[in-house]
């Protein structure tokens, strides 16, 4: 196999051995006008080495859509000796939420929801719901909730639900559609009362879809379309990647058990074939194949406060709401799918993917890999903290 160690300690010589392994992406990174960031490469450097991953890409812009830094390092296929050239697709995994939030949001504006609002005025089974108010192994006794689950509840993930529905469980994640999913959950009882308690989930998320398809009259997935993808000209973000996005899916690695090489890993949350539009349905929280460019739109449309290139997506006020803690008593840094950090709101998702937009300076930082070592989370904030820095000091 080749060992990308060799050109590294081989300098501008092994710059030309890339050039020849990799004409065609040497020619790209070679055309690209954003130059990467020094601070950056030295940063992220130490976890190639351990083979905590095998490649990433990091972007640093503005709201203006200046691109001030952009970071391709490692392989995007390491079997195949593919490196990572910066038009790959990933996994984005749960950096889907922030699209849940930004539809019901949408239809907020248009009048047709209110965060209030509670879900069983959408799906009126859900006014079933009972609460676990003990559980041992003998016995579980259930209460009625205190308060209905309203739609805020699901976005901010303080409706008491299970991470993952019933049925989820035991079908797979994206083997029912959301029509489906909304009923069981009935059947699976609330774990806490709503608005006591943050736990991090999907199902929220999935049934806050299921009212963007009661509300707007239209599949989850084309209100997505519609509303934010095509204006966005987001044209690789989708649910069900086919056979020109997947030649171009990043692999995802992590440490072999001496940490002397990658291993491949697989994505155990979603089902093959992942274009299978027959049998794999929407998985809100979590479904979402996407690229760095189309990220860089949404994030644009984020910092610009939901407007981009004279469109208007989202009012101020509806972006207040993302971008204020919404989890009530608990006080987790959490708004309606959206992550607050360090003055930051945005998305991660569970292979390491990450938008971060900071609305007072306009910075938009994206890091996109897929790690399946846990190292993730430390290379991001790492990657935060490093572009938060070189981006105040860029021209």
């Amino acid at each position: 196999m080749f060992d990308l160690r060799l050109v590294r300690s081989a300098g501008a010589a092994g710059a030309a051995v890339l050039s020849c392994l990799f004409p065609a992406t040497a020619a790209r990174a070679a055309g690209d006008e954003a130059p990467p960031s020094a601070e950056v490469t030295e940063a992220l450097q130490p976890y190639l080495d351990a083979h905590k991953f095998a490649g990433y890409i990091g972007l640093i812009a503005d709201r203006e859509g200046t691109v001030r830094y952009r970071n391709l390092a490692g392989h995007a296929d390491v079997e195949a000796g593919r490196a990572m050239a910066g038009d790959e697709v990933f996994w984005v995994a749960s950096m889907s939420k922030m699209f849940v939030g930004a539809a019901v949001m949408m239809l907020v504006d248009e009048g047709k929801l209110n965060l209030g609002d509670p879900v069983s005025k959408f799906i009126p089974e859900l006014g079933k719901w009972m609460v676990v108010a003990e559980k041992d192994e003998d016995h579980v006794q259930l209460v009625p909730p205190s308060r209905p689950v309203t739609l805020r509840h699901l976005l901010s993930h303080t409706g008491g639900l299970a991470p993952l529905s019933e049925v989820q469980q035991v079908t797979g994640a994206d083997r029912m559609p959301l029509r489906a999913l909304a009923l069981p959950s009935v059947t699976g009882p609330l774990q806490s009362q709503p608005g006591e308690r943050f736990a991090y989930g999907n199902q929220g998320m999935n049934l806050a879809a299921r009212v963007v398809e009661i509300v707007s009259g239209m599949p989850y997935q084309e209100f997505l379309q519609q509303r934010f993808f095509d204006p966005l000209g987001m044209a690789e973000t989708t649910f069900w990647p086919g056979e020109s996005l997947l030649s171009r899916l990043a692999g995802a690695y992590g440490p072999d058990a001496g940490g002397e090489s990658c291993v491949r890993g697989e994505i155990t949350f979603l089902t093959r074939p992942y274009d299978d539009r027959d049998h794999r349905h929407p998985e809100a929280g979590g479904g979402l194949f996407s690229t760095t460019a189309d990220v860089l739109r949404y994030g644009r449309m984020l910092a610009n406060n939901g407007e981009l290139d004279g469109k208007r997506y989202l009012s101020p006020a509806a972006m207040d709401e993302l971008r204020k803690e919404q989890t009530g008593s608990t006080k987790v840094n959490y708004s309606l799918g959206y992550h607050l950090r360090n003055g930051m709101f945005g998305h991660d998702g569970a292979y390491g993917t990450d938008l971060s937009v900071n609305p007072r300076t306009g910075m938009i930082a994206i890091f996109m890999v897929q790690c399946t070592s846990g190292d993730q989370w430390r290379a991001r904030d790492l990657f935060l903290r490093t572009a938060t820095e070189v981006f105040g000091t860029a021209e």
